[in-house]
């Protein structure tokens, strides 16, 4: 993305630099300008701009053998500020507070027996805090991801919505919504395994499994900001008994399909990511029947998109995650393995039991680098943020 030199387009080339710097730093300003395409005066003022409010932090030099000054190198500084994660499952709510990073500073979780809204949230959130030695003011901003089991995805989308403007004003913070597996692709370009890449598709197995398209470093947010539904794609032409639909990805590769399938054995007492398909047999017996409706899945995505690669995480234990990687080999044959590939076709995650909290954590930091972005945040109205806050957010 190059930037512009006029000065209707601050923001614009603000949340540019500050792309580079988090995604390449340590970076030259020099460095910077022939990325962008800027100006040396236009990169000087947002620099300044940044280090104004230590958003950015300078760390060193950088020496070249040609002769001139050596430049001095610029890098995100993680003690800026702190995000706050919320993730709302259907028996969980996790909370975290991170370095800007994507670094844990600590996290916590509470066992839910019915939904909680915005004022219990607010509570435990508050509550957290003030055990973790961090002041409210220190708060950046906040990330929030809601699972349910609900299928109607539209009118979840809604009210997952009305949660977050609600829960924004409450705690007068900006909140930035995603689902998980956006949230998760997010950290991967900002800090993970897609800091280099330009289009990806990241899966995540949870209670349904969800993807998120990447595309030219944007997430596809979707007709009204909703997609990633993969788990709604009919995989087998087996109808339900019940329902007489085809078998969705959601029926076969989900957590709750795998609730399902251990719904009634012993094994259903044992934490979803404590399974070991090496200890429990019925769980072997579920990656097996997972296997083949995720491969379909996976080569769906590839010949429709034919990205750099494919990263898959997920809330099952890192032992079941690969050994239904294992299972997927062979993977169908698609236009992904055609031609010269520099990246693997699909990658896992490495950080597979943090990963999740990690990437809502992530989420206000990758809305404020680019306007599209910016449609996942809500700031509450008549809002009037700190130093930092403001010059980040501005529109």
């Amino acid at each position: 993305m190059k930037g512009s030199n006029a000065k209707q387009n601050k923001a614009v080339n603000l949340r540019l630099v500050l792309t580079q710097i988090v995604t390449l730093g340590p970076i030259s300003r020099a460095d910077i300008a022939r990325n962008t395409l800027l100006t040396k005066q236009t990169i000087t003022n947002m620099v300044e701009a940044l280090l104004a409010v230590s958003l950015v932090e300078e760390i060193g030099v950088k020496r070249t053998e040609s002769a001139g000054k050596p430049s001095k190198m610029l890098c995100l500084n993680k003690h800026a500020a702190f995000t706050c994660a919320i993730r709302v499952s259907p028996n969980l709510l996790e909370l975290g507070l991170y370095y800007l990073n994507g670094e844990c500073h600590s996290k916590t979780a509470k066992d839910l027996v019915t939904q909680p809204n915005a004022q219990d949230i607010k509570q435990e959130l508050e509550k957290f805090i003030a055990t973790s030695g961090i002041s409210f003011e220190a708060i950046f901003a906040g990330g929030l991801s809601i699972q349910t089991d609900q299928t109607d995805a539209v009118s979840q989308h809604q009210v997952n919505q009305h949660l977050q403007s609600q829960l924004s004003e409450l705690l007068n913070l900006p909140i930035a919504l995603e689902n998980t597996a956006s949230a998760c692709a997010a950290y991967q370009m900002l800090f993970g395994e897609a800091k280099t890449l330009h289009n990806f598709v990241y899966l995540h197995l949870g209670n349904k499994v969800e993807a998120a398209v990447v595309y030219d470093r944007l997430i596809m947010l979707g007709q009204n900001g909703l997609t990633g539904a993969i788990g709604d794609i009919f995989v087998t032409p087996d109808q339900d008994e019940g329902t007489a639909e085809l078998g969705t990805l959601n029926k076969y590769a989900s957590i709750n399909a795998l609730k399902t399938f251990l719904d009634g054995c012993d094994e259903d007492t044992i934490p979803i990511e404590q399974l070991d398909p090496l200890s429990h047999p019925m769980c072997k017996k579920w990656i097996t029947q997972a296997a083949e409706p995720l491969r379909i899945a996976i080569h769906t995505l590839e010949s429709l998109l034919n990205t750099q690669t494919i990263i898959i995480g997920s809330d099952i234990s890192e032992a079941c995650l690969d050994a239904l990687i294992s299972s997927l080999r062979p993977f169908i044959p698609s236009i992904a393995q055609l031609g010269k590939r520099d990246i693997v076709r699909l990658i896992k995650v490495p950080n597979i039991d943090s990963i999740a909290l990690t990437g809502i954590a992530t989420l206000p930091l990758h809305a404020a680098l680019n306007n599209k972005n910016m449609q996942t945040l809500y700031i509450p109205p008549f809002w009037s943020g700190n130093t930092l806050q403001s010059t980040v957010f501005s529109q």
